[in-house]
This record gives structure tokens, C-alpha cells and sequence, in this order.
């Protein structure tokens, strides 16, 4: 990797790390203080505004990466575009949230979604922003502002959640997060919209974003679908152990392939002329990646109760099975999510929607099976559906570049199996310890030493090559 490279993914780390570690800590706190059902009654909201907010981020801000001679005029027309647009969502969210409040039987969706439901509004006013940052890789501006936020958020939130406020904590930081956030940006960035609009900017800017935005969506539906889901037919609490083993699996593995991939993103577009270059870089972002989360989430799968206890105690012991499943299912969603910027690079939006709508065909048909099962075999079903999407990615992905789906399996074999047997050995070890505390340290701390040491010794992902020329660099210096 290039320095401007690194420089981006070193930001983007920082940025996404910064945030993640004390958006955990706060998490853990409040998860101490509130309940699980509290948790669930707020993922239950999220999932509507998460799906929504696809609509008003996604598609127009990966349209002006794309479009390698933008202006002004691009940037201005989308901007007014999307507060118009966010304006919109947020009036079809106030007036569903009765709806939503009936189907899932919960009186306090009502306001409660209406509140958090302005997070739509205050988005709208800094999407360009954020782009313009991406385009330039610059995640360092974005660390400041998210930093400030968290902190002020987290803070405020935890302060709630003592008094007693039950799920409005939770809402409330999400809220004071956006607004300092945005505010931050729009400071920082110095960027501020000229009062112009061109329609045929827009079209230009439509006609690849439309596409693009449909199988965003389609994919936002299903990766909430588990939410609505048990919302619906289980309880808040079951909702809420699910949701604090997202949260586990999120700060591990997650946040590591999004701050890569928020990088990559740009960079892919520009070497959208050669399939070569895309190609190199695909399976490079993959497997420095892998090198990092693979082993993490193997980890976490050996250690779950110990952390689960140890973190958050063990009120949210039945969310320990759900994190062993789903660490499996991020190891395929890794590969899937790069394999997905393919799309924006080459530009055919239309495969992407082609290839969601076979994704969710297939999936729908699997889901409905598992509902009609039980709890367990709805979790389960992430399994089955991860591998099946993860081979219909890399089928797309060949034919848009040729890279065979074997050269990408090949090219993580190694990290894959010197996770397992670092996941293999530390089971073993801490099956003598009896409490959860040195569990967790001694598995954590003999976890990274027999990896770092067998990626050493069999040069895993190059390990041993760059270990060696780093140590020359700094014997020379």
C-alpha cells in the first residue's frame, strides 16, 4: 500500500476506533444500568431509520465519487437535494410511527421513534460533506468531529440512564451525536453550498445513484430483517440480547473492514479503467483486512461468556450463543463487503440491484422457514444466508473484473487456518482457569502471541516479510 494509502486507512482507524472504544464503554455502562428490553425497544426504531437513511446517504454521495470531473454545481445540487429528501423521510417516519407502535405492540414507539426520527433531518444537512472528506481520504477531520460528539453524547447519556429515563437515554445520545457531529463538519470542512440547482446534474447524478440506491436498500431491509423479525414474533429482551451481540461483534470486527473499506471505496473508483488494478487492490484491502479481524473474531467466538460476564454481567448471559454464531457470519460478510464497492467502481448499479434481488429471494424463503422453527433456528439462518451471498458476491464480482472466486478464497486460506488454530489452542488453555477475569487476560494475551507467532514463522499475509523489513528501517533510523 502506497503512504496515501496508509495515511487514509491510519485516519480512518483513529477516527472509527476513537469513537467505537467509547461508544463501547458507554454501551457497557448503560448496559449495566438499563435493561435488555430497553435495548431492544431502541433497535426496534432503528431499524426504520437505518433503512430509510439509505435513501438519503447512500446513493447520491457514492454518485459524486464515482464522477471523476465533479464541481460545485454537482455538489450544491445534491446538497439541497438531500435536505429536501430528509425532510421528506422524516414526515413518512412521523406519520408511520403510530403504525409501527400497532405492529410491534409497543405504546412508547410512538414518540420515542418520532424523536430519534429526526437523526433523518440532521443527516441531510452534512451528507456532501462527508463526501467531500471521502474523496479526498481525509478521515482526519471526520476523527475530530466524531470524537467530540461521542464524548459529549456518551457522557450525557450515561447521566440519563442514572436518573432513570429507561430507553430515552439511548435516544437522546444518538440524537446530541448527530447534531455535534454535523455542526462539527460543517465548521471544519470551511465547504458551504452555492444557492444553485441543475436538473440535468441531478439526472446525471440519478441515473447512476437510482440503481444503486434500490439494492442498497434491498440489502439495508434484509440486514435489519432480523430485527423487525424478533421484534415481531419474540420479545424486546430477546431483541436485546441479539442486539448486544451485534455490539460485540460491531467493535471487533465491523468497524476494522468499515474504516478499510471507507478507503477503498474511492480508491477502487479511481482505478475503474483497469480490471487489473481493481483486482489488486480487492484482494489486497482483503486480506490485510482478514489478518486483523479473522483472528478476532476467533477470539471472540473461544472467549464469549467470559466477555459477555465480564463486560456487561451475566443478566446477558443467553446473548453468548448468538455472538458464536455471528462470528462465523462476519468472517463472510468481510469478503462480501469489499466484493460490494466493486459495483460502484465499474458502475453497473444494475447488477448490484440484480444481484440483491437474487440475494433476498433466496433469503426471504430461508427466513420464513426459520420463523415457523424458533428462535435458535432463526439465528442460525444468518449462517446459511452468509454463505450464500458470499458466493453469489464473488460470482459478480468475476464477472465484472474476471477474478475468480477461488483466487479470493486462496488469497485468505492461511489467515483463516492461522486463526482457527489460534482459537484451538486458546480454548484449550483456558479450560483450566475457573474465573472469567484471567479467562479473559490470559486468553487475549496468549491469543496474540501465538498468532503473531505463527504468521511469523509461516510468512502469513506476508507477516514475516514486512515484520523484517520494518526492523531494517528501524535499525537503519
Amino acid at each position: 500500500m502506497d503512504r496515501h494509502i496508509i495515511k487514509g486507512v491510519v485516519w480512518s482507524g483513529i477516527e472509527r476506533f476513537s469513537v467505537q472504544i467509547i461508544q463501547f464503554v458507554v454501551s457497557i455502562i448503560l448496559a449495566r444500568i438499563l435493561s435488555p428490553s430497553d435495548f431492544g425497544t431502541v433497535a426496534i426504531i432503528l431499524v426504520f431509520i437505518n433503512i430509510l437513511q439509505v435513501f438519503n446517504e447512500t446513493g447520491f454521495s457514492n454518485a459524486l465519487i464515482y464522477k471523476l470531473d465533479r464541481d460545485e454545481l454537482d455538489f450544491s445540487t445534491i446538497f439541497f437535494f438531500n435536505i429536501l429528501w430528509g425532510l421528506i423521510l422524516y414526515v413518512i417516519l412521523y406519520f408511520s410511527a403510530p403504525l409501527i407502535s400497532i405492529f410491534f405492540k409497543i405504546y412508547e414507539l410512538k414518540v420515542y421513534t418520532r424523536i430519534l426520527g429526526l437523526n433523518i433531518l440532521i443527516t441531510s444537512f452534512v451528507v456532501v460533506q462527508r463526501t467531500k472528506l471521502y474523496i479526498s481520504v481525509d478521515f482526519k477531520t471526520q476523527a475530530k468531529a466524531s470524537l467530540i460528539s461521542i464524548l459529549v453524547s456518551g457522557i450525557i447519556s450515561i447521566y440519563l440512564a442514572y436518573r432513570g429515563t429507561g430507553a430515552m437515554a439511548i435516544i437522546i445520545q444518538y440524537l446530541i451525536n448527530n447534531s455535534i457531529n454535523t455542526i462539527s463538519l460543517w465548521i471544519y470542512t470551511k465547504w458551504k453550498p452555492k444557492i444553485q440547482f441543475s436538473f440535468k446534474r441531478f439526472q446525471i447524478l440519478f441515473n447512476y445513484a437510482y440503481k444503486l440506491i434500490f439494492a442498497r436498500f434491498i440489502n439495508a431491509i434484509f440486514q435489519e430483517i432480523y430485527s423487525i423479525t424478533i421484534g415481531k414474533f419474540y420479545t424486546p429482551s430477546q431483541l436485546g440480547y441479539f442486539n448486544r451481540a451485534k455490539s460485540f461483534v460491531g467493535i471487533s470486527s465491523n468497524n476494522i473492514i468499515n474504516i478499510v473499506q471507507r478507503v477503498s471505496t474511492p480508491l477502487l473508483c479511481e482505478a475503474q479503467e483497469n480490471n487489473k488494478n481493481m483486482e489488486n487492490l480487492l484482494l489486497g484491502f482483503i486480506q490485510k483486512t482478514a489478518f486483523i479481524v479473522y483472528p478476532l473474531l476467533s477470539a471472540v467466538f473461544v472467549l464469549a461468556e467470559p466477555l459477555i460476564k465480564v463486560f456487561i454481567t451475566d443478566k446477558w448471559l443467553p446473548a453468548v450463543w448468538i455472538l458464536k454464531v455471528l462470528c462465523p457470519v462476519g468472517m463472510m460478510f468481510l469478503i462480501s463487503t469489499f466484493n460490494l464497492n466493486i459495483f460502484n467502481a465499474t458502475g453497473k448499479t444494475n447488477w448490484a440491484l440484480k444481484s440483491e434481488v437474487i440475494k433476498k429471494s433466496i433469503n426471504i424463503l430461508i427466513i420464513i422457514i426459520a420463523i415457523f422453527v424458533n428462535f435458535k433456528a432463526l439465528i442460525y439462518s444468518q449462517l446459511l444466508i452468509a454463505i450464500i451471498e458470499l458466493f453469489i458476491d464473488l460470482v459478480f464480482t468475476k464477472k465484472q473484473i474476471g477474478l475468480k472466486v477461488i483466487s479470493q478464497l486462496n488469497n485468505i486460506k492461511d489467515i483463516f487456518l492461522g486463526s482457527f488454530t489460534m482459537a484451538l489452542f486458546v480454548k484449550i488453555l483456558i479450560n483450566f482457569i475457573s474465573n472469567d477475569i484471567i479467562k479473559l487476560l490470559l486468553g487475549i494475551s496468549s491469543g496474540v502471541i501465538f498468532y503473531v507467532l505463527i504468521s511469523y514463522l509461516f510468512n502469513i499475509a506476508s507477516f514475516k516479510t514486512i515484520a523484517n523489513d520494518t526492523i531494517k528501517k528501524m535499525r537503519h533510523n
